[in-house]
Order: C-alpha cells, then sequence, then structure tokens
C-alpha cells in the first residue's frame, strides 16, 4: 500500500470528515469510493448489471434537472456505499492488515474524543476547526438529551457506527461474548451508548446486536436478561438530573403504554426516518422503475403523501416544515433503491449480494454473525444511503473467514472450541478465554 491508500485506510471509517466542509453539501464524503478505485477492483457480473441499472436510471434523468450534479451526486451515494465491498473482500493479507490496525485507532480515538466532550474537557478553540471538516461538530454533548457525535456530524450517526466498530472489534479479537471479557465488553458499550452518545438509534442498535448474540432457542432466555439488565439501567438513569434521550423515551414508551400502539410514537420520534423508509417501500412496488436516480425529492413527497398520514403527526415535519412533507431521501439503502430505481433496482442489489450474504459460515460463527445481522438491519430497516460501513464491515467480516479467492480455510467455528484460560498472544491480542484461534 502507498501513502495515499494508507491515508484512506483511516478515513474509509470515518464517512463524515470532509475535505473542506464549506465545499460539500454532503454530509458524507465518497472517501470509501476513492479507496475502490483503483486497477485490481474486479467486481461481479451480477453488480455489474446492477451498475448499469443505475448509470442508465441516472442518464435518462439528466434531462429533469437544470445541474447534472443532482443524479450524479445520487448515483455517487449509491456507488460509494456498496463498491468498496468487492474490493475488501478481495485484498491481500498485508492490506487486511493495515486495515484492521487502521480501525482500532479509529474506533478507540472515536471512544476517548466522545468521553472528552461528554465531560466538556475539549478545547473551545478547536471547535471552529474542527467544524470545518464536521459539519455540526460540538465540543460538548449537543444537549436536550442528546449525547455526544465523536467524529460524526450527530449522535445518531456515531451511535450507528460505534456498534460496527465493537462488533468488529469482538470479531478481530476473537473475544466471545459469553466469556467474562465479552460481558465486560458489552456491558462497557452499552453504558457508553446509553450514557455518553444517548441516542435513541443506539437503543435499537443495541437490541438488533444482542439479539445476533442468540440462537433462536436462547432468544426468549436472553430477553429475560434483557428486562433485568433494562431495569438496572432505568434505575440508574434516574439518578441523573438530564434523563439520555434513549432512556427517556423508552420510560415514556413503557409508563404511557405506546406498546399497544406503536405506530404514533414512532412518527413522531423518528424524525422522518419511519415514515420515508415505510413510503419508500410502498413507492417501489407501485412504480416498478422508481422515480429514477436523483429524483427522490419530489418522489418522497408524493410517497409520503401516499399513505395517508397527516404531516403534523410527525414530529419533524411538524416543526421543521410547517406540518408539510418535504424531499427526503429514505434512511435505508433499500428503501432509496426502492424509490429511485424502484423493485428493478433492489432484485437486482440482492441478486448482486446475495451470493456472499447466503454463506452459512458467516452465521455459524457467533463473531461474524453480529456483523452480517447489523448489515442486513441497516440495509433495509435503519442507515443512510450513502453510508459506506455497513458494507465495509459486512467485507472485512466476509474475509476475516474466506480467503481472497472466496474459499474457506479449514477452521473450526470459534463456538465449538475447547475453552482455554484468558491470555495474551505473542501478537499482543487478547484471547478470550473461550477462544484459542484468530482466523483472517
Amino acid at each position: 500500500m502507498n501513502g495515499f491508500y494508507r491515508i484512506l485506510a483511516y478515513l474509509i471509517y470515518l464517512p463524515n470528515i470532509m475535505p473542506l466542509k464549506m465545499l460539500f453539501s454532503s454530509e458524507i464524503f465518497p472517501w470509501a469510493f476513492i479507496y475502490s478505485l483503483r486497477r485490481n477492483l474486479s467486481i461481479t457480473l451480477a453488480y455489474a448489471i446492477f451498475v448499469v441499472y443505475l448509470i442508465t436510471s441516472a442518464a435518462l434523468m439528466l434531462g429533469n434537472f437544470t445541474s447534472i450534479l443532482v443524479p450524479a451526486r445520487a448515483l455517487f451515494a449509491l456507488l460509494n456505499a456498496s463498491m468498496i465491498f468487492f474490493i475488501l473482500i478481495k485484498i491481500g493479507d498485508e492490506e487486511f492488515k493495515f486495515l484492521n490496525k487502521a480501525f482500532e485507532w479509529v474506533f478507540f480515538t472515536n471512544i476517548i474524543l466522545g468521553v472528552i466532550q461528554f465531560f466538556g474537557m475539549f478545547p473551545e478553540f478547536l471547535g471552529p476547526v474542527m467544524r470545518i471538516f464536521i459539519d455540526r461538530f460540538t465540543v460538548e454533548p449537543h444537549g436536550f438529551g442528546r449525547g455526544v457525535a465523536g467524529l460524526f456530524a450527530e449522535p445518531s450517526y456515531m451511535s450507528m457506527s460505534i456498534h460496527y466498530y465493537f462488533a468488529y472489534f469482538m470479531l478481530k479479537r476473537r473475544i466471545i461474548h459469553t466469556s467474562m471479557a465479552g460481558y465486560v465488553a458489552i456491558s462497557a458499550i452499552i453504558l457508553f451508548d446509553i450514557f455518553i452518545i444517548r441516542s435513541i438509534t443506539g437503543i435499537v442498535m443495541i437490541l438488533v446486536y444482542l439479539a445476533s448474540l442468540q440462537k433462536l432457542r436462547n432468544l426468549l432466555r436472553a430477553s429475560g436478561i434483557l428486562v433485568i439488565v433494562s431495569i438496572a439501567i432505568l434505575f440508574i438513569a434516574r439518578q441523573v438530573t438530564e434523563l439520555p434521550r434513549s432512556i427517556e423515551f423508552t420510560i415514556d414508551f413503557v409508563q404511557d403504554q405506546h406498546y399497544k400502539d406503536p405506530i404514533p410514537i414512532l412518527l413522531d420520534q423518528s424524525g422522518f426516518r419511519f415514515v420515508s423508509v415505510w413510503a419508500a417501500y410502498r413507492y417501489g412496488f407501485t412504480h416498478p422503475f422508481g422515480s429514477g436516480i436523483g429524483g427522490w425529492g419530489n418522489a418522497s413527497i408524493e410517497a409520503m403523501d401516499d399513505i395517508g398520514i397527516p404531516a403534523s403527526m410527525i414530529g419533524f415535519f411538524a416543526t421543521a416544515a410547517n406540518a408539510e412533507y418535504d424531499g427526503v431521501r429514505p434512511t435505508s439503502f433499500a428503501a432509496g433503491l426502492m424509490l429511485e430505481t424502484g423493485i428493478v433496482g433492489l432484485v437486482l442489489f440482492m441478486i448482486a449480494f446475495w451470493p456472499f450474504v447466503r454463506r452459512k459460515a458467516l452465521f455459524k460463527d457467533p463473531l461474524t454473525r453480529p456483523v452480517v445481522i447489523l448489515f442486513l438491519f441497516n440495509i433495509f430497516a435503519l442507515g443512510s444511503i450513502g453510508d459506506p460501513l455497513p458494507f465495509i464491515f459486512f467485507a472485512l467480516a466476509y474475509r476475516s473467514i474466506f480467503k481472497p479467492d472466496g474459499t474457506e480455510p479449514e477452521i473450526e467455528p470459534a463456538d465449538t472450541m475447547v475453552p482455554v484460560q484468558a491470555d495474551t498472544a505473542p501478537s499482543g491480542e487478547l484471547i478470550s478465554d473461550s477462544d484459542t484461534y484468530g482466523k483472517g
């Protein structure tokens, strides 16, 4: 790897960092797309067909806009997120090791910076400098129950990313969740998310992550443990003067019995996320080819109007758009495809990635399974269209099991290995007391 790609190896994990924020209106910079542009890029035929369909859709939309940048930006958002997957699953061992090293630096930098921001210890004079590169960067918690954002634009962005960081950290260090090290690590990240980041998104991601750790027969037992842990967290939270937004939402959800009819509170508290995703999926079925790449603005308004829910019922539009729907891109990669490319685009995408998702070894290994489940959840339910992190960590998890040629080394799954005492490997990596070998 040359120096340029070594720098990009850090930046691909930080999509909210811009070279010069005042020159770019987007919150996600295409570091991942740039990292993918190399001579040895090799994509599958199915993904090539998907890309050709996207380009054709964007080209057909050129006459509808005064600037070519509108469909071009919409197109590159989709490519920036997904194309890097095909580079990362085939990288050599040396590049894979460097990416893992860069990942750990980024992970712990965000953890440390988050704590510094939370306690108001970040130098005030550096705030304006950081805002040149990161939109809405704050030197302290955002307030109103919302926490810190680290090197991201919003606490919700950080919360989304921190769970990928954590899941991949557990995979990379081979820390089994049922070991003592696993219990400590999981407890720490839950407390960090709830009390430092304080995002409602974090609650959702925590639940998805914890569910992904369980086999189906253990989900009921895990639910009981989760109830006990939740009661303990609520007790601790009541001791602070300002409740984290995620805790406040959970308390209201239970006390006001919103679980009996969750749709109204989800519409009100999720910003435009829930309604935009719901409407986009519906739109994609009624418009098989979608609105066209770049046509999401007017299409999203039409889609949300068509579901029959007044904008005044949704807190985001009630306060920010005078109780009228405004054009928004749905916060889900698949929903975005349904809106702009219809069911045809989504099917082509699923065909392109299905051969990788269906590999049984990914689900048998209890350390790669959470990464894959988080990826699927973000792609289809809650995420950001141009965010490459779900694809990056899915690719790294895939590469941790499979060789660059796609074959699988003959290694026992982690959950069948003979337990040993916690120790430190010669490389300095932690070996959990339920694991004996690190794949990849």
